[in-house]
């Protein structure tokens, strides 16, 4: 009877921890449940915390591993697109980092072990300082995981917010981490609230709990604060940088494109011909409405024409000197280009390096490439911005040389040669370029270097600015892994306060406002999976934000991780020594 009773217990905590993970997983693009975000912790949290005194760290490892893999293993999923494989291992991966956070709560942050505090309190400042501790490590192992091994970062706790636009103006404060802490924090104060007052009611007696009011004023400032910035930033004076996007919707199979070099071509002409139609008819009829009233119109002409990562077929050389030259085929297309339209014109090409032979480039053997995108302005001269952060296994395989089998199984998996790893690019500095006699800079990004805040925020200056992100999630098809790269996208804007100007081939393309407000690129059902173009104005700052997160980045998550952490080591030990 007493093992049929503490197997029945162990169903029951292993349900609540599955249901967590599932919970969690649904909050994000795909479902896009938000609110669930909220709470959805809180069955792990009661696990761990009436957890017995024995092998604490193991089992909190054990139910911290469960949960993360149950969410990660449903919040990648996407990436059976192209591989299955890649998604039980991802995944598993990925789920070491709420274990680790799960054995530290079960072990040294547990408000429920030891002896109990004495008086309100005692009960509030235990119930607040153990909420930050389980807060601030989440977040901080948060960053560790977008760090490690290049970095996924991906669907940090505060993501799910990103379409809640109140509570997802505090990222400029300390970034989505800290937004993923305060989440914790609040989920960790309710809990052990719910539990006193449970006791209370059997007890039948009444007592305040000032912590949840502390945490409910914490709340209600980070919803003050959101509502403020949303008001203030409308008010920025601003210069509009008017844009045309075009997302051609190229088919592929993983890295592989099933479209023919000239297809590929063609379709990003035909659109951009289309495009400028389309400026042609609106302006004509602007104007035709502004003769009826008598007023003066403004009438829209793209000052960018903007195309996703590697748009054209045809390479880059670049050689170390600093010439440059461009396959013919590229020539093509952007001579067909100029023909449509006076602009600038930014795009992603793949890059190899080259020499100089005579009045020539050449190729030599084994060249260096790069992941690039490359600024084509009116008048002046070429720049190019070389990708820094690369994705492992779809730009560089690790050890690829010393462990040969490793490309076997990405060519078995992705069904496509692998035909050499990226180098990294080092670029530290944004690109100048100005706009109607307006200068500002670029902060440039490719692919999913725009879900990684730290590289971001290297490029940060103060004077106006606007991220410029070229990107392709045609490798993963019509999944969720577009719309989530979007959500992890839109902070980048929030955090910096900088407008984004984003180009995919198949999805998100979209003008981020510097509160996270997109204008973005769909079909008549509502479908960002589709060949088109966007016409839209970002308008950019003349005297941007100074956040306090561009001032500090990562640090006072990483210090209020590293304090709390040690804290809670020392009283647990006095607590077990007494």
């Amino acid at each position: 009877m007493n093992r049929r009773w503490v197997t029945g217990k162990h169903m029951i905590r292993g349900a609540m921890v599955l249901l967590s993970g599932a919970a969690l997983s649904t909050a994000y693009p795909g479902l896009d449940f938000g609110i669930v975000a909220w709470f959805a912790l809180m069955p792990l949290l009661y696990v761990l915390w009436t957890t017995g005194e024995r092998r604490r760290k193991r089992v909190g490892f054990f139910w911290g591993y469960v949960f993360g893999a149950v969410f990660f293993l449903c919040n990648v999923s996407w990436l059976s697109t192209v591989s299955g494989l890649g998604v039980v291992i991802l995944g598993s991966y990925l789920a070491l980092y709420p274990a680790l956070w799960g054995m530290a709560v079960c072990r040294w942050m547990n408000p429920w072990s030891g002896p109990a505090a004495s008086g309100r309190w005692g009960d509030t400042l235990r119930s607040l300082g153990y909420a930050f501790a389980q807060g601030t490590l989440w977040a901080a192992l948060e960053l560790l995981r977008g760090w490690v091994f290049t970095g996924f970062g991906w669907n940090g706790l505060g993501v799910a917010m990103h379409d809640q636009p109140v509570m997802a103006q505090c990222a400029d404060l300390f970034g989505v981490a800290g937004l993923s802490a305060l989440m914790v924090f609040v989920q960790s104060v309710l809990l052990q609230v719910v539990r006193r007052m449970i006791a209370e009611a059997r007890m039948g007696r009444r007592r305040a709990h000032p912590d949840f009011g502390i945490a409910g004023l914490l709340l209600a400032a980070a919803f003050a604060y959101g509502v403020w910035q949303l008001s203030a930033q409308t008010k920025k004076e601003t210069f509009p940088l008017r844009v045309c996007l075009v997302q051609a919707n190229v088919p592929q199979v993983a890295a592989r494109q099933l479209w023919t070099a000239e297809e590929v071509h063609l379709a990003y002409e035909e659109e951009v011909e289309r495009a400028m139609k389309q400026v042609e008819i609106a302006n004509q009829q602007a104007l035709e409405k502004s003769a009826e009233r008598e007023e003066e119109v403004d009438l829209f002409y793209p000052d960018w024409l903007v195309l996703p990562e590697v748009a054209l077929t045809g390479r880059l050389m670049s050689a170390p000197t600093g010439e440059f030259a461009m396959w013919r085929e590229n020539e093509l297309s952007i001579e067909s280009f100029r023909k449509q339209g006076n602009f600038d014109i930014l795009l992603g090409m793949g890059e190899l390096e080259a020499m100089v032979d005579g009045e020539m480039l050449a190729i030599p053997e084994s060249p260096k490439a790069w992941n690039s995108l490359v600024l084509l302005p009116q008048e002046e001269p070429m720049q190019r911005f070389q990708k820094k952060h690369l994705v492992m296994f779809g730009e560089f395989i690790p050890l690829v040389d010393e462990l040969p089998w490793l490309k076997r199984i990405y060519e078995q998996q992705a069904g496509t040669t692998f035909e050499g790893s990226f180098s990294r690019g080092t670029a530290v500095d944004p690109m100048p370029m100005s706009c109607r006699g307006q200068k500002f800079s670029v902060i440039p990004s490719i692919c999913f270097e725009d879900t990684v805040a730290r590289e971001t925020r290297t490029f940060v200056r103060e004077e106006p600015q606007v991220i410029v992100n070229v990107t392709n999630d045609g490798w993963f098809a019509q999944s969720a892994a577009a719309a989530q790269h979007f959500a992890n996208a839109k902070f980048r804007s929030i955090e910096l306060r900088r407008p984004m100007v984003r180009c995919a081939n198949t999805g998100v393309s979209a003008v981020i406002s510097t509160t996270g407000h997109a204008q973005t690129l769909t079909n008549e059902q509502g479908s960002h999976f589709t060949r088109g173009f966007l016409l839209a104005t970002a308008k950019v700052p003349l005297q941007p934000t100074t956040t306090l997160y561009q001032r500090w980045g990562d640090w006072p998550v990483w210090l209020g991780a590293l304090v709390s952490f040690l804290f809670c080591v020392i009283v647990s030990r006095r607590a077990d020594a007494n």
